[in-house]
């Protein structure tokens, strides 16, 4: 059988990339629940990961992040305090916005469970070729660049 190849369109593009990302998000969370079980579930790891790469944000930034409400997330974020992984406090200049951040124990927690599926990913990936791994980092950069949103719009 001989097969044809044709130069792939946008939309083909987007097919395969609505069809591969949701299995690759699927296999990262996961990865993520199964190393962060039993202290975390996957929502309060989400919160840490946004908080690492954000430290200072405000509950709200934290809740449009997990596309939730501001009074799930202030719920969420007071069980994270509590349990002494995230700092809350009001933002001296804004009264009405509260700032997060990581503490040592959540920045640890977070760094433990990244690294665990950061390998378990890294297992996954062992099967190809160097020229494969190549293609799947070409690839990555495209969509980063493509994808990637303002450093004010995470």
């Amino acid at each position: 059988m001989l097969l044809v190849t044709q130069a792939p369109t946008s939309i083909q593009c987007a097919a395969d990339m609505m069809t591969t990302i949701p299995a690759v998000t699927r296999f990262l969370r996961a990865g993520i629940r199964c190393h962060g079980k039993p202290q975390l579930s996957l929502s309060q790891l989400r919160v840490l990961y946004f908080l690492r790469r954000r430290s200072q944000a405000s509950l709200s930034e934290v809740a449009d992040y997990l596309d939730v409400t501001r009074p799930t997330m202030s719920a969420m974020v007071e069980r994270l305090v509590q349990r002494g992984l995230v700092s809350r406090i009001s933002d001296p200049v804004e009264r009405r916005r509260i700032i997060l951040t990581l503490t040592a124990a959540g920045a640890a927690e977070m760094e433990r469970v990244y690294d665990a599926t950061l390998q378990t990913v890294a297992r996954r990936l062992e099967g190809l070729s160097v020229a494969q791994l190549q293609q799947v980092q070409a690839g990555l950069t495209i969509l980063g660049d493509l994808f990637d949103e303002p450093k004010g719009q995470e």
